[in-house]
């Protein structure tokens, strides 16, 4: 099992930790590489035999990862970026799961931004309008925002869900541009340019709290 490093510039010695998600190695800030090294190989009879009862943590690499709301195997190799071919997603050998969740938010905003901009022309000709500026954000409960200085923000969770979700907040998001409010005249243009509102509404309220990501810095 890998050994998680963790630095502290309160700490004044080495010790390890066992924690629900593994074996911490808790050091003092500027320690170096080559005592560390040395510490985990004085240890490495220890670390084995506790690893061995520790229950066994999933990875995301086990578990694949999604989609557009469908969930594709992860396959290793050599390279230094996280690819999808239609099929399996490729993954570094070098990655750890931290690693990976982050790259893999960092690949899904970037497409969740190519989709949003595909997209938005087809309501902005419909409604005469258009955004000033368009974000992709994390936002815990929110699917989507517009502000009245005409920025649009768009969830990055929606990139897992089915792609008729991500069609239905951003029509939502670019009538707000006309309505500024969720006023009767709001819903009723909403209906006009995305007729599914109704499903779209009901799938992510029942779905929505599975559309999740580990929050990265």
């Amino acid at each position: 099992m890998r050994v998680t490093v963790i630095r502290n510039k309160r700490r004044k010695k080495a010790a390890f930790y066992v924690t629900p998600n593994g074996i911490e190695l808790r050091i003092p800030a500027r320690l170096s590489k080559r005592v560390i090294d040395r510490i985990l190989e004085e240890h490495d009879t220890w670390i084995h035999e506790i690893s061995q009862k520790l229950p066994r943590q999933t990875s995301v690499l086990d578990e694949g990862l999604v989609f557009h709301g469908k969930n594709y195997p992860t396959q290793i190799d050599d390279g230094s970026t996280l690819r999808f071919d239609g099929t399996s997603f490729w993954v570094p050998e070098a990655w750890d799961d931290a690693t990976l969740w982050k790259q893999y938010e960092i690949w899904l905003r970037e497409r969740a931004l190519h989709y949003v901009i595909e997209r938005a022309p087809i309501y902005e000709k419909i409604l005469g309008v258009k955004a000033k500026k368009i974000r992709i954000g994390h936002q815990k409960t929110r699917w989507g925002s517009c502000s009245s200085n005409g920025t649009i923000s768009i969830n990055v969770r929606l990139m897992l869900a089915p792609k008729e979700m991500m069609d239905y907040v951003i029509a939502h998001e670019w009538v707000h541009l006309v309505h500024f409010d969720h006023s009767p005249s709001f819903w009723s243009t909403l209906q006009t340019i995305y007729p599914n509102t109704a499903t779209a509404k009901d799938w992510l309220k029942r779905h929505g709290h599975t559309l999740q990501l580990k929050k990265t810095e």
